[in-house]
Formats: C-alpha cells, structure tokens, sequence
C-alpha cells in the first residue's frame, strides 16, 4: 500500500494569498520591510532574463525572503517554473528545500514528493522539479532547463582561496549556458571574488547598513568586542579595499569644483584639533570637494571663511553645533551668507565609513593657486582624509566631508 502524501495543509485559508507580506505572514515569518519586499521584486520581476545579483549586510534577510520566501511565493503562483539553487555546502542547501516546503505547505500547496534537495508540486508538469539544489562542487548542472538559477552565497569568507574563486567563477559559466536567467545572492568578501568582478557589469541591489535601521546591529560594539574592520567593512558595508584600514586610500584628486557650492565646518573651539571645512557641489556627474584645515579656534577663521567661500562660491553653510551651541551658525549669518546648524547623533567613525562608500564618485580638490596659509589648509584636508583610520589622532577633516554629504542628502544621518 502506498502512503499518501496528499495531506490538506491549507491551515483553514479559503484563498490563496494575494500579496508577498500576506504570504510570509500566513508562513509564520515576521511581515516583510519595504527594502525586503523591494529586492525580492528585483530578483524575480526587475531584471528577467539576464543575470542580475543582490549584495546585502549581514543579517539584511537575504535568505529568508529571496532563497526561501521568494522562492515559495513564486513557485506558489506559478506551479510550472523550475528554479535551480546552488549553494556552497550541501547541508545548507537542504534546509533552504526544507524550508521552502514547509513555507508552502503553510500557504496550502501540496507536493508530489518528500526529497530533500528537490520539490516536485501537485500539478506540475514537465520532467524537471520545480525547485532543485546542488552545490557548486556538483556535476550534475548539464542536460537542465531551469527557468531560473539561483547562486545563494556562493563565495564565503571561510574559504576565499584562489582555487575556489575560479571555481565559482567557472559554475557560474556554466550555469550561464542553461539560462542567462540567474540571480547571485551574498556579499563581498574578497576584492576578486565573484560579486566584486560582476557588481558594475550586471545590474546589482546594494544593501547596506543602515538601509533597514531595525536591522542595523552596533558596530562599535562589534569593533570593541575584536571584530575587525575588514571584516566590518565586507559584512555591512559591502566594501574590499586593498588596506581596509584606510577608506579613503584611493579618493582621486583633481583641480576642478561646481560652480556652485554649499559648505560644512567642523569647528574646533580651542583650537587644539583643526577647524576643518568642507565645500562640494556637483560638476561632470561628479562631487568634487574643497576642503581645509585650520590648526585654530573657529572664531579665528573668519577670515579664512570669507576667503574660501568667495573663491568657491558658496551659497549656504551647516555648521557642526555639537557642544557648541548657535554662536557660529550667528556669525556665518552676519557674513551674510545663510546657515543652520547640525547637532550629529552617530558615531563620527560610522558617519565616516558611510561616507566612504560613495568614493567613486567623490573628488577632493587640491588648491595650488592663493596664500600659502590656504593651499597648506588644503594639502592637510587631503592629507588627513587619505590617510584617515579607525581611532587615529586627528579625524576633522573626514567628519567635515561627513558632515557635508549628510547636509547635502547623500548620507543617512
């Protein structure tokens, strides 16, 4: 006698679920962040048809509504797509299976098998499972015809070797020849692995922290605790540089600015750290930076500031009021030059690090030309931001460029 399987799961839902949040409610999993819902649209509806990838922080839910709910909801609408999964270890992909069975069966779908490492849906027609999981050391990738692959981390920090980073990159050819239709899921780990070499030629979702603050875990207490920058950096900032300490290490220097401008002080208030001040605005596409750095008191550098921001034409200015309260934002004011002042809440170095990660598309602006006192301003901004790093002596001239990219929008405070 046959044992049958067709149990009725449907848990009492007279209808299907219409919605991705409905779906992961009835499945019993918390409902869905807009960012969550966001990049589990672009893996499945945006980017159809060519390889696309979702780069995400560490906790960011990645697997949980991509791998497992995404997977479910489309499988769930649609009971003849194939979908192809490969994973690293084959453990991780049977729970991923495992999972996406029981996420269903809570939504009501039946199934025509019980294996752990394929799901062959009630109704399904067509030779190939509707979900099935290798592992990248598998041999079995010829002869299918899935209609999409999915690449769930396939490149870990435990193992970033050269030998294993060609062998992904090698599956990942080879699953191209079964359908160009594959989404790679993960986060960077090493400066030539596969999502770095891929992140500006295909179309990529980058999801950072901070972009789901309820998500967003304390860092400084991460770094307090021995966790390394590197580390840090490649899990929630999705960032290889070749010397992580220094995320400002390869900013490129030009002599062009905006025409127009706004600017942002750092002030110092005895003096003993720099009065640093930064100036940007766009030009080319690009956001190139003036910055300076004044080993004095802010209140003496008016001077200065009316110098500099008659040569960059600056049309408002945020002062950094913290500890400091609204005397300077008044005196920028009777310069006749409006300003407002900005009380931070983060932590300089997570402001900072933030900062950085739009690198490509900041300049700092190196002064030649004026006083001697104004182009040694200029050099020691540079200087400072290049060669910025956790806990170092003096971090005024970077926070200054924080500050300014926070004023002008680019920045989540």
């Amino acid at each position: 006698m046959k044992f049958n399987f067709n149990f009725n799961l449907n848990f009492g839902w007279e209808k299907k679920a219409e919605s991705f949040s409905e779906f992961c409610i009835r499945a019993g999993y918390p409902k869905p962040f807009d960012k969550q819902i966001e990049f589990m649209d672009f893996a499945f509806n945006k980017n159809q048809g060519k390889p696309s990838m979702l780069l995400g922080f560490r906790g960011s839910g990645k697997t949980d509504y991509v791998s497992i709910l995404g997977v479910a909801k489309k499988l769930y609408d649609d009971p003849n797509y194939k979908i192809l999964m490969v994973t690293k270890e084959n453990e991780r992909g049977k729970e991923i299976v495992s999972e996406v069975r029981e996420v269903m069966e809570r939504n009501g779908a039946i199934f025509k098998n019980r294996a752990k490492k394929k799901l062959i849906l009630e109704g399904s027609s067509g030779k190939e499972p509707n979900l099935l999981c290798l592992t990248i050391r598998s041999r079995g990738f010829r002869g299918r015809h899935p209609d999409l692959i999915i690449m769930e981390d396939p490149i870990t920090p435990e193992d970033t070797s050269a030998t294993e980073r060609k062998r992904v990159k090698k599956v990942y050819e080879e699953l191209y020849k079964l359908t160009p239709n594959i989404f790679i899921i993960g986060q960077p780990v090493h400066k030539l692995d596969l999502y770095q070499e891929l992140r500006e030629v295909i179309p990529t979702y980058c999801l950072r922290w901070g972009d789901i603050p309820e998500l967003s875990k304390d860092l400084e207490a991460q770094r307090k605790a021995g966790v390394s920058e590197e580390s840090i950096q490649a899990s929630y900032f999705l960032n290889i540089m070749d010397d992580l300490s220094l995320p400002f290490g390869k900013i490129e220097c030009v002599e062009w600015w905006g025409e127009k401008n706004v600017a942002y002080i750092d002030p110092s208030h005895k003096g003993g750290d720099y009065t640093a001040v930064a100036i940007g605005g766009m030009k080319f596409n690009k956001f190139p930076v003036a910055g300076f750095a004044f080993q004095k008191a802010w209140y003496d550098c008016i001077d200065e500031f009316a110098e500099i921001f008659k040569m960059y034409n600056v049309g408002r200015v945020c002062v950094e009021t913290n500890g400091l309260g609204e005397m300077p934002v008044i005196e920028m004011i009777k310069m006749g030059i409006p300003a407002c002042g900005h009380n931070s809440t983060k932590k300089k170095h997570e402001r900072i690090v933030n900062a950085a990660q739009f690198i490509d598309d900041i300049k700092l602006v190196q002064v030649y030309n004026g006083r001697p006192e104004i182009i040694q301003a200029n050099k020691i901004f540079v200087d400072l931001v290049k060669n910025y790093e956790y806990n170092c002596e003096h971090d005024d001239p970077p926070d200054a460029l924080a500050g300014l990219l926070v004023f002008v929008g680019v920045v989540n405070e």
